[in-house]
């Protein structure tokens, strides 16, 4: 777990440094007392009336190559400054039990996913990364991974929702504003970002 957080601190610090200064990104969050039953189900209704049909699983060891190449797709086709996915990160990441890689699959094939983060001690669940394939986007399957997410998020109890939003992604920043997230400065150093 050291050498993990070392990693992700010194991500956080080089984006915090001058020099990086097109990593600009808004944080944001979500106290789980703001999430009614009223709006959770009416996600759920959204989810049940689209026409996708996403079955979400847990990543493992064996999808190395599928979230390289859908980290790929998905951050190819954003304003967001791109950063490579190694076989090294994802292990890494992977073999951290705080950390969560969630797959959506249409139709047989890797569509999107979902990396979330639980704090040392549960009560911050962080969404560092969601990307969708490009021909998916806006079209409800992030809202579907966010559900998986949420999902997990409950089963440990967490007390606030946080992420980061790259502030040219307009697209993003209005679809986590739509989930009711609202920006923040507090700073929170133990991102783990992609």
């Amino acid at each position: 777990m050291g050498r993990f957080k070392s990693f992700f601190i010194k991500v956080y610090t080089d984006i915090k440094n001058p020099s990086h200064k097109e990593l600009d990104f808004i944080q944001m969050r979500l106290p789980v007392s703001n999430i009614s039953e009223d709006f959770e189900n009416k996600l759920k209704e959204k989810i049940e009336g689209s026409l996708i049909n996403a079955e979400i699983r847990e990543a493992t060891r064996d999808d190395i190559d599928h979230l390289i190449e859908l980290h790929d797709r998905a951050w190819h086709s954003t304003p967001m400054p791109y950063r490579p996915l190694t076989k090294e990160k994802i292990i890494t990441m992977l073999d951290d039990e705080n950390n969560i890689f969630l797959i959506a699959k249409i139709d047989g094939e890797d569509k999107g996913f979902a990396l979330i983060y639980f704090t040392s001690n549960n009560l911050v669940g962080v969404i560092a990364g969601l990307g969708i394939v490009p021909e998916l986007q806006r079209k409800g399957l992030g809202t579907i991974l966010g559900m998986a997410s949420w999902n997990l998020f409950k089963k440990k109890g967490v007390k606030e929702l946080r992420c980061k939003v790259y502030r040219d992604n307009k697209a993003s920043y209005n679809f986590i504003r739509g989930l009711g997230f609202e920006e923040y400065d507090e700073n929170f150093v133990t991102w783990k970002l992609l």
